[in-house]
């Protein structure tokens, strides 16, 4: 049997293997740069990045509503720092599951704030998801002495993440509808790029080595998002959740292959819950559409 991607999933195969190449370098640059210099420099080329598309399709970069695009440049900007905060202070691969469960975090937040429908097997599949979040974090008022053995303040700014990530999704679905997907792009590195040096401590000139990994960060993850965003826009959810968690993978393999972090039994067995809710959730909101 011929397996046949559409364009729409070849987009989410290009935009999900870049996140993943973005990841591990955020992960080799975090060992000495400061996550705030990371974050600014990220938010220095994705502004050139925007600028470019935005002047080849003619379309300036402010967009119509404002208000609503620069709270989602605020959120957005909490939510990176959080990604990145996660990636360079946990395991690689624990960092991505955990950071992965937002699917679950969209569908309860469109349920309860915009009263959208979910069902009994949406709900079951968020409970799933969120099952597997426990089984990677162990939290040790459940596992006791057993528990997992994961920076707390770590788990604590994931969690977090996850949360703003979901946010800046729902506000992203709203302006899609008006704006052109550039723009919605443009806000988050403006944001980051004026902000991130009112809390940054400790800044550190880059080796060269480091400002390869930084402007490989920058590329690929403005890359990845740009090519997932196209994804998006003409592909159905429950084979954008299939391709989506191939990024789990990804980073298993890039954590075993250079930074010798092996996954343990807990991780696997958490981060296939997380993907099998990730896909029913794929699947149920495929059939309403």
């Amino acid at each position: 049997m011929k397996l046949t991607l559409t364009p729409g999933m070849r987009f989410m195969l290009l935009g999900t293997f870049l996140f993943s190449i973005g990841s591990l370098l955020i992960k080799l640059a975090g060992e000495r740069v400061p996550t705030m210099e990371l974050l600014f420099l990220r938010g220095v080329v994705g502004i050139g990045f925007c600028w470019v598309l935005l002047r080849r399709a003619g379309i300036g970069m402010l967009g119509t509503r404002r208000w609503l695009l620069f709270a989602r440049g605020s959120v957005g900007f909490v939510a990176l720092f959080a990604e990145f905060y996660a990636i360079v202070h946990l395991p690689l691969a624990d960092a991505i599951v955990i950071l992965f469960t937002h699917p679950a975090i969209v569908a309860l937040l469109a349920w309860v704030i915009l009263g959208e429908k979910i069902g009994t097997k949406g709900l079951m599949a968020v409970a799933t998801s969120l099952t597997g979040v426990v089984l990677v974090c162990r939290p040790g008022f459940i596992f006791g002495s057993s528990g997992a053995a994961l920076d707390p303040l770590a788990l604590a700014v994931a969690l977090g993440g996850i949360v703003m990530t979901s946010i800046a999704i729902l506000v992203v679905r709203t302006l899609a509808k008006t704006e052109h997907p550039a723009v919605v792009m443009f806000y988050p590195p403006m944001i980051i790029t004026v902000v991130s040096p009112l809390f940054a401590q400790g800044w550190v000139m880059p080796t060269p080595v480091e400002w390869l990994y930084i402007l490989g960060i920058a590329l690929s993850m403005n890359g990845g998002q740009y090519y997932m965003t196209r994804g998006y826009a003409i592909e159905s959810a429950a084979r954008i959740s299939a391709v989506t968690c191939l990024e789990i993978v990804f980073a298993a393999i890039w954590g075993a292959s250079f930074l010798g972090e092996i996954p343990d039994a807990w991780t696997i067995g958490g981060g296939l819950l997380i993907v099998a809710g990730t896909l029913v959730l794929g699947q149920t909101a495929d059939l309403e559409e």
